[in-house]
């Protein structure tokens, strides 16, 4: 099949694995509609996967449809990553133990490699993001994804300040 295939297949075993889920386990939770080889061919790449089926497995996954395709515009390519990628620690120690184990022992190597243990980020360069992404089995693109979608990355600028608001104490019933 070709290589877009073989991407959407590869966004379709990243979420399920995200969720902890095995092949049977989807058949079950669609209620046979989805069956465990028909799926695996999906993420193969070995099958094209019709608009219908994305979205079952979509409906499945929680997720929106456009969330299962990959981000590639056509003749353009796979979309640049940014150079580096600020991972927020203090959002890092709320994820889940089967989703943050790897990724807290590759900032706690990070750390120890830049001796940098008093910051509440640690930025992730293109290269750290590529080693991460091999210990996930899966692409930097969709480590990125999936990291976003877990909340980790601090964004580019700082919290914008919210104005103070005059509080009103609450009016006394009669």
């Amino acid at each position: 099949m070709d290589g877009y295939s073989q991407k959407v297949g590869a966004r379709l075993r990243s979420l399920r694995k995200q969720r902890g889920l095995t092949l049977q386990q989807v058949e079950v939770l669609s209620n046979k509609r989805l069956k465990g080889s028909l799926l695996a061919a999906y993420e193969r790449g070995d099958r094209n996967i019709s608009i219908t089926r994305l979205h079952q497995i979509a409906t499945l996954y929680s997720v929106p449809v456009n969330q299962l395709l990959p981000e590639e515009i056509e003749g353009m390519g796979e979309p640049a990553l940014p150079p580096k990628l600020a991972i927020d620690l203090g959002q890092l120690q709320g994820l889940p133990e089967r989703q943050g184990s790897i990724i807290s022992r590759h900032v706690a190597r990070l750390q120890q490699q830049r001796q940098d243990f008093n910051t509440p980020v640690v930025t992730f360069r293109s290269d750290d993001l590529e080693q991460l992404a091999a210990a996930y089995k899966t692409t930097p693109e969709m480590l990125r994804r999936s990291l976003h979608e877990w909340g980790v990355f601090r964004t580019g600028q700082p919290p914008t300040e919210r104005p103070e608001v005059e509080r009103q104490p609450p009016a006394e019933s009669e």
